[in-house]
């Protein structure tokens, strides 16, 4: 046992809000179908598990609107008091704890888990608490049980690796102040001041002051749990489907949806060399290569059972997908490693036009299909994964989402209206649609509550309304250019702005389809 339940981990700021994607199991299943391997089908009596899941905001999303059971744990007590806080106002049965790994392994009241997911922290724990979560998957995954995980990546972080140390070790030892987000900026700028002496280290790798640059944009909160922990470490992908073999899991893919668009990323000459490597594994830490991967999620499983084509075929043609914006707002254009590609117009307008004419309900690949005979399959599908990869569309979990299911999406969804009148924590709602998060900013969330909650409906209403939260907070508009707007009627005039966009995007309309309110 260690002698400090922190066992080096930062505590004395909480972690930030965030909601991601790659953590929920209908999102997880996807991933899997696009890679061919088979996985269990939705049952109301799966277990899922999230290890390490911060303030909780995605193992709550998750488990409003699932009809499986969520366990969890974050050994920092302010995080699980805040994800059972969220918890209670859905009123979802929920298992979510503070125990450590260690106290989680031993517990007697666990069941078998369908998936269990850690996202960040295996390269963020001690050596002996990776052990120990690798003994709590052997024990307790599921054959055919899947497991998510997402790590630093050795490829990527290569060069930068002393950045993070100089970052680190100045934290640590060299800071005059008491206050961690000040110990955060002192040592910042003494990292960006070191490097402007130009040492022989940036002389040998010049891009190491944009690495700064970049940390010094990112949130302080943000900053010190992800690179200030005592243990903080990389991995290349062959090192981590190793550690998964020796517990019986196979890799299975990624939930990064960038791993299907090769056109974009890598030229034909990387194409055929990725090509011709014969080893599934081998190659994939190849692309790693070819990528500068910094950030890694893997999907792996116990068990793996691969599909043949015709079965992903049947399967994803029956698949439904929402699409999350109006066919006039998509975009015309895609950046991937090789720069910017144009997305096919003879393409994208048709499926665009299919969703406006079905006023934006789900619909499924076979429908398209039928509706457009000059679009073949592998057209319709690569644009609705692209769709899905900028966050413009998500496939479905079912259409017909049960009662209770609903009721405490919109419990949920109802609280975190309430709460945009005093933050912006959560940029997120639920669809039980989907089972997927849907990220949602600030305004829209304000506008969302305005109208669905308080019955308005004209642009000019929505922005009097946003305006009189922003003032209660004391808040003020942004210009395009980042300047501050004093003068009430200018910022009205920018709100109003904002709404007519909202309204003409279409997002009243795709959130009843959604199923976000009652």
């Amino acid at each position: 046992m260690t002698t400090s339940w922190t066992n080096g981990y930062q505590t004395e700021v909480n972690y930030t809000y965030g909601y991601y994607r790659d953590l929920s199991p209908n999102f997880q299943k996807f991933c899997l179908l696009l890679n061919g391997i088979d996985s269990p089908d939705f049952q109301e009596n799966q277990n899922h598990c999230e290890l390490g899941f911060g303030q909780g905001v995605s193992i709550n999303i998750h488990a409003t609107s699932n009809q499986s059971s969520f366990y969890g744990s974050d050994f920092n007590p302010a995080h699980a008091a805040h994800a059972n806080q969220l918890a209670e106002q859905s009123k979802v049965e929920h298992y979510f704890y503070d125990d450590s790994f260690e106290e989680l392994l031993n517990r007697q009241d666990l069941p078998m888990f369908d998936s269990i997911s850690l996202h960040g922290i295996w390269s963020w724990i001690s050596h002996e608490n990776q052990h120990i979560i690798l003994k709590f998957i052997r024990q307790f995954l599921k054959p055919n049980g899947i497991v998510y995980i997402s790590y630093n990546c050795l490829t990527g972080w290569a060069a930068n690796m002393p950045i993070r140390e100089l970052f680190h070790s100045h934290f640590k030892f060299n800071s005059k102040s008491t206050n961690p987000l000040q110990k955060v900026n002192e040592a910042l700028n003494f990292s960006e001041e070191l490097l402007k002496q130009n040492p022989i280290f940036v002389q040998r790798n010049p891009n190491t002051a944009h690495k700064v640059a970049d940390l010094k944009q990112q949130n302080p909160n943000y900053l010190i749990h992800e690179y200030l922990n005592q243990d903080w470490q990389c991995f290349s992908f062959q090192q981590v489907v190793r550690i998964m073999d020796e517990i019986k899991l196979s890799y299975a893919g990624s939930t990064d949806l960038s791993t299907h668009l090769d056109n974009i990323n890598f030229s034909e000459q990387h194409q055929a060399f990725l090509k011709a490597i014969e080893h599934p594994i081998f190659r994939q830490q190849c692309r790693d290569y070819f990528a500068n991967t910094q950030f890694r999620r893997d999907l792996f499983i116990r068990g793996k059972n691969n599909l043949t084509p015709l079965q992903v075929q049947e399967r994803l043609r029956k698949t439904a997908f929402v699409l999350l914006t109006a066919k006039e707002k998509l975009p015309h254009s895609i950046n991937g490693l090789l720069g910017t590609f144009n997305l096919i117009e003879e393409i994208y307008t048709p499926i665009g036009n299919k969703f406006s004419e079905e006023n934006y309900r789900p619909i499924t690949i076979a429908e398209l299909e039928q509706s457009f005979p000059e679009l073949n399959y592998a057209q319709i599908l690569n644009a609705l994964v692209i769709l899905s990869h900028l966050g413009l569309a998500q496939p479905c979990q079912t259409l017909e989402p049960n009662n209770e299911i609903l009721q405490q999406s919109h419990r949920l969804n109802h609280y975190l209206l309430e709460q945009a009148s005093f933050h912006q924590n959560y940029k997120v709602l639920i669809s039980p649609i989907t089972g997927i998060g849907i990220p949602t900013e600030h305004f829209h969330q304000l506008f969302y509550r305005a109208h669905f909650i308080d019955g308005l409906a004209s642009v000019s209403d929505f922005a009097h309304y946003v305006q009189n939260v922003i003032s209660q907070l004391n808040w003020l508009v942004l210009e395009s250019d980042g300047k501050s707007i004093t003068d009430r009627e200018k910022s009205l005039e920018v709100i109003q702005a904002k709404a007519q966009l909202f309204l003409d995007s279409n997002k009243l309309q795709i959130a009843k389809q959604l199923r976000l309110f009652n």
